[in-house]
C-alpha cells in the first residue's frame, strides 16, 4: 500500500522540488512576465539585478535550489551579491562567484521566499512594483509579505 501512496506524494510536493543543477527563471510573486534580470545583460562585478520583461537571455536564467544555496546567473562566475553590510533598502548586484561568502550565501524557503543566510534579510522587489528596471533589494523578511515571494519556471 505504501508503494500506491508515492506518487500522490510527489505529486503533491512537486512545486517545492527545484533541480538543484538546473537553471531556472525567477519571478516576482507568480508574475511570469517579469523575471529577475542583470541589467543590459552586463556580466561585470557591479551590475544591478533588477525586474525586467521576460525574454528568455541568459541574463535571466538563474541557478538556484531549495535549502541554503547561491543564485548564480547563466553567465558564470556570477552570482546574485548583497554586499558586506545587508540591511533595508541595499539594492542588489552580481559579484564574482566565492564559495562560502555570507554575501552570496541565501535559503530559498518553501514559503517562497529568498533570505540572505543568518541575516533576517530576504530578496525584496521595492514597493511590490512589477515595472521593468526596479532594482531588487534586501528587507527584513517578513513573513507573508508578497514583495518577497519568488517563483520559479
Amino acid at each position: 500500500m505504501m508503494v500506491s501512496a508515492l506518487p500522490l506524494l510527489v505529486s503533491a510536493c512537486q512545486d517545492f522540488l527545484v533541480a538543484p543543477d538546473e537553471f531556472h527563471t525567477i519571478h516576482p510573486n507568480g508574475d511570469k512576465t517579469k523575471c529577475l534580470d542583470v541589467r543590459s545583460a552586463n556580466f561585470q562585478d557591479g551590475t544591478a539585478v533588477q525586474i525586467f520583461d521576460c525574454n528568455g537571455s541568459p541574463a535571466q536564467q538563474w541557478k538556484i535550489s531549495r535549502g541554503s544555496t547561491t543564485v548564480q546567473i547563466h553567465a558564470p562566475p556570477f552570482c546574485l551579491d548583497a554586499g558586506s553590510t545587508p540591511a533595508n533598502g541595499v539594492p542588489m548586484k552580481i559579484w564574482e562567484c566565492f564559495h562560502n561568502l555570507p554575501a552570496q550565501t541565501w535559503f530559498y524557503n518553501l514559503d517562497n521566499s529568498i533570505a540572505l543566510k543568518d541575516t533576517g534579510f530576504c530578496l525584496d522587489l521595492p514597493g511590490g512594483a512589477h515595472f521593468s528596471g526596479n532594482q531588487v533589494q534586501t528587507w527584513a523578511c517578513v513573513n507573508g509579505n508578497s514583495n518577497q515571494v519568488w517563483t520559479l519556471d
